[in-house]
């Protein structure tokens, strides 16, 4: 015969089981979102270096044209 403790204990259980389950699967989606804003931001990056490579190229030509005349 199953008390009322056992009953809870075993309701207690369940419940921290599904949390697990819950928990488990919102890590996951938040480990993948982690993922894709580190994408993001690498993307980012490597537009900014080439654009200030660039602006460092056209500065350069500023500068000599203005040596040169």
């Amino acid at each position: 015969m199953e008390t009322r403790e056992d009953f809870r204990i075993h309701t207690l259980e369940s419940d921290l089981k599904a949390h697990e389950v819950q928990c488990e699967e919102r890590w996951k989606t938040n480990f993948q979102r982690l993922d894709d804003i580190d994408e993001a931001i690498t993307r980012i990056e490597t537009r900014l270096v080439h654009v200030g490579g660039g602006v460092i190229a056209f500065l350069a030509g500023l500068v000599a044209t203005i040596l040169i005349v």
